[in-house]
């Protein structure tokens, strides 16, 4: 039988059970396909918050390696209903503490990126522990899915009952329709749209008893049921919501105590940078007043060399004075006699014997000789102050490329006397590159191990200065054929205050200061030495361009 050739009741009853199918299909499947995207969407945000807000809390515990705190949250976690198992595990994936379903708790992790794929009914994730963007670790847990599945298989079957019945009852009393059925129907289609379009609970007029009332209280139910599981979510949602903002609130607790603890934490920096300065200031003053030491125990020397060249100075010019005067006395002959060299009476005898008196050769020769003499001693007196006052000059911190042979030199100038009635210094120089330093304080060093060889020498000796340079470093050798250092002492010779020489002559912080000015230098200082034959120091230095290791010997 054809549409065409049915009657109007049948075709009413053929599209009102059509119609009636098809929305029943269309609001089941939509509802239901909302609901499960709905609890899915909650269970992984409740299980990404639970996640996230286990991490916070195990980061103390974990950084500090508390293993009884952890235990601790993860038993307090454990209350959470729906709550598997959950477990924290440091960098390295070691378990540092964990509760729940053994069963759960034997199975491997792996993390589930949907709930359709937790096939064995428990949802895992994890969040990891991280501090200023470095990972030390991260927690897991697993959440039930089994609400879920329940929930939806309750809607499910109330949504198959309800179809079903009322596709029943549209069979059953589709017969007694009629223009009352279609206006009933249209009423029908309204509130599916209404509640399609999200008008959630919205109530169809019920007129009767009927079938058509029937079927517009099975709607009305079920719009009522989809309006409270409706309520039901957003009060879920609402739940969490306020879970987090409390825990946001925490956080933001915990951000105002780091901001504290960075400022505690500032201040502390800039007090440490202010102690280490006035150290440094210390330290140089302590270097500065070893060097004055230095030179007041070597004051009689320089006045010594200085004196010498002074006193034949002072007696070169008594002498000049002299042949002064003698050259006057033949200049004030001649004078006299000018008048009688016209007559010739006897002058040019006269002016002679003048002449001879005052010995002109010999004053021809000797007077450049004093000259000569008396301008040597004074740039020997010249370059010793100029090296006294280099040496003793403040030490300013700066660093510039220097000739480390040269410095050496301006020493041994300043120590000449404390040497040469001691030793005789045999020079073994190599050439050597500059050397980024600050030159005055490597010169003190030399000096403190010059005067020591020298005073270890007790009759007289021999004292070696050598240099070189191997692959990158340079070094400078000061030996020494003196009495050497007993084993004993060879460790404790840089120890600040240690001395062997008698009490007065040295504060013992010549080597230990010397040892610190080399290791500033990025250098060492190497020792050898024998009782009864000597002591060889080498000092080693990174040539200029070159200091990348600060090396340091052993004391």
């Amino acid at each position: 039988m054809g549409i065409a050739t049915m009657s109007f009741r049948r075709k009413t009853i053929l599209g009102i059970a059509t119609i009636e199918a098809v929305l029943l299909l269309i609001l089941v499947s939509t509802g239901l396909g909302f609901m499960h995207r709905s609890n899915e969407q909650e269970l992984i945000k409740r299980a990404t918050t639970t996640a996230t807000l286990f991490a916070t809390t195990t980061k103390d515990a974990l950084l500090a390696t508390d293993l009884a705190s952890l235990e601790s949250v993860v038993q307090a976690v454990m209350k959470n209903p729906g709550l598997v198992y959950a477990r924290v595990r440091d960098m390295d994936g070691v378990v540092l503490a964990q509760g729940g379903d053994d069963r759960e708790l034997a199975r491997p992790f792996s993390a589930d990126q949907a709930v359709d794929n937790a096939n064995d009914g428990v949802f895992d994730t994890y969040a990891e522990i991280r501090v200023a963007g470095t990972t030390y670790g991260r927690v897991e847990l697993g959440l039930s899915i089994g609400e879920i599945y329940e929930t939806l298989a309750i809607a499910r079957q109330w949504a198959t009952g309800i179809a079903a019945m009322e596709m029943g009852l549209v069979a059953l009393f589709s017969f007694v329709l009629g223009t009352w059925l279609t206006r009933q129907l249209r009423s029908l289609k309204q509130a599916t749209e209404r509640v399609a379009g999200g008008d959630l609970g919205f109530q169809v007029p019920v007129e009767g008893k009927d079938e058509l009332a029937q079927t517009a209280k099975a709607f009305n139910n079920m719009s009522h049921r989809l309006r409270h599981f409706n309520d039901e979510l957003e009060a879920r949602v609402a739940q969490r919501t306020a879970e987090l903002v409390k825990v946001q609130r925490q956080l933001q607790i915990d951000l105002e105590r780091r901001k504290k603890m960075d400022e505690a934490l500032r201040q502390e920096k800039q007090q440490q940078r202010e102690l280490i300065r006035k150290l440094e200031q210390a330290h140089n003053q302590l270097l500065q007043s070893e060097k004055l030491a230095s030179i007041g125990q070597l004051a009689a020397g320089v006045a010594h060399e200085i004196n010498n060249p002074v006193g034949y100075i002072s007696s070169n010019l008594g002498t000049l004075e002299e042949y002064q005067q003698d050259l006057f006395q033949v200049l004030d002959v001649y004078e006299s006699l000018e008048p009688l060299l016209q007559s010739g009476d006897g002058a040019l005898q006269r002016i002679h014997d003048a002449k001879q008196a005052v010995r002109l050769d010999h004053l021809r020769q000797d007077v450049p000789d004093l000259l000569a003499e008396s301008q040597q001693g004074v740039m020997r007196v010249r370059q010793i102050v100029e090296d006294l006052k280099d040496f003793s000059h403040a030490d300013e911190g700066e660093w510039a490329p220097a000739d480390l042979q040269q410095g050496l030199e301006s020493t041994l100038n300043i120590v000449n006397n404390e040497l040469k009635y001691k030793a005789e210094v045999v020079r073994e120089y190599s050439e050597l590159p500059p050397v980024v330093c600050q030159a005055p304080q490597l010169n003190q060093v030399f000096m403190n191990l010059l005067v020591n060889a020298a005073q270890a020498i007790e009759e007289h000796g021999v004292i070696t200065l050598r240099t070189g340079s191997e692959q990158g470093w340079v070094w400078v050798e000061i030996s020494d054929t003196g009495q050497g250092i007993a084993p004993e002492h060879l460790k404790r010779i840089f120890d600040p205050f240690f001395t062997t020489k008698p009490v007065g002559s040295g504060t013992g912080l010549g080597l230990s200061l010397s040892y610190g000015i080399i290791q500033a230098h990025g250098g060492r200082i190497e020792v050898d030495s024998e009782p009864g034959k000597g002591t060889t120091f080498r000092v080693w230095l990174p040539v200029a361009g070159d200091r990348k290791q600060a090396v340091g010997m052993d004391r």
